[in-house]
């Protein structure tokens, strides 16, 4: 995973000064992937490295970071030095943020820095520099003679989840940890919101959907969860004259039939109907919302993620 400039800002916005625990590299069994990160600061901290001891131990490191604001670089073997059963190797990178640190990441496609202090970056470095930023070769992280160069990324993929409903909840309690997004939800009343928070999770109370859909990324995901027919076609009808990526709608294939025969009848053409899924996720997973959820999850992970159907269960699309 590349440095999540949205997320850091707004940790340190929030918080004040953080220290990054970054997985810079692995080898053998590991909790967690390299790439994946953690925030750290006075009284709290979000992520997981993976948990356990190791993270206990990171914890305390960048706690102390936070008042040496020093880079530390360390290795952790799993088995002989924190007694976790999975027994690879960790190599941790924990940096200092504050608000002038993300300031000057603003607009830089790259962050990059010595692990060692020095002022020139050799020129290997500077060759893999020249090839990223001439698209000749791609990468989220690179290590290379104790320079790490990182991707910074900016923008995130937006995802509106229409209704704040119990099944509504339980998706956005699965999405919303997931790296590089920003989620919408949208509800007609504020009590209908439960107590979940996120910081990469704006809340919504509308009147009419055609006031903020228009607002939509041409690029984004639609979940339509509402408690109430009438608006889940309302909204399908302003999302089809809206640009879009993919669109969900919770029910039945009778409940999207009906819907088809109201959109066809709206003016919008079959071909541009039909790109609604409905049911969504996967309906051997269940009726329960959480089951439900972890579906939806599923299938949002190979839609955006290349993976291979069936990778975690043998299913079929309901």
């Amino acid at each position: 995973m590349a440095l999540d400039y949205s997320t850091l800002k707004r940790v340190v916005d929030k918080n004040g000064p953080v220290s990054r625990i970054l997985i810079l590299e692995i080898k053998g069994s590991t909790p967690r992937g390299s790439g994946t990160e953690m925030y750290v600061w006075a009284n709290g901290t979000q992520g997981t490295i993976g948990g356990g001891t190791l993270e206990f131990e990171a914890i305390k490191s960048a706690q102390e970071i936070l008042k040496t604001r020093k880079t530390k670089l360390k290795s952790y073997p799993l088995g002989p030095e924190l007694g976790q059963c999975c027994g690879g190797h960790v190599k941790l990178l924990t940096e200092y943020y504050d608000e002038k640190a993300v300031t000057n990441l603003k607009d830089q496609s790259l962050n990059i820095r010595s692990l060692s202090g020095a002022t020139e970056a050799p020129k290997k470095v500077k060759k893999l520099i020249n090839k990223y930023k001439n698209e000749q070769i791609s990468f989220d992280h690179k290590l290379s003679d104790e320079w790490l160069i990182e991707k910074v990324i900016t923008a995130r993929s937006p995802i509106w989840i229409w209704g704040a409903g119990h099944v509504g909840s339980a998706i956005l309690s699965l999405l919303a940890p997931m790296p590089n997004l920003e989620i919408y939800w949208l509800d007609t009343d504020n009590s209908r919101f439960p107590d979940l928070e996120f910081s990469n999770v704006y809340k919504i109370i509308y009147d009419s959907p055609e006031q903020f859909i228009k607002r939509a990324h041409p690029n984004a995901e639609h979940l339509i969860l509402t408690y109430s027919h009438k608006i889940d076609l309302e909204i399908c009808d302003k999302i089809l004259n809206h640009d879009f990526k993919w669109v969900g709608l919770i029910g039945s294939k009778t409940k999207f039939n009906r819907f088809k025969k109201k959109l066809l009848s709206f003016g919008h053409t079959e071909k541009t109907i039909d790109q609604i899924q409905c049911p969504i996720g996967y309906k051997n997973y269940g009726k329960h919302p959480q089951q439900i959820a972890l579906s939806v999850a599923v299938n949002w992970l190979e839609r955006n993620h290349e993976l291979e159907k069936g990778l975690i269960f043998d299913k079929k699309i309901a």
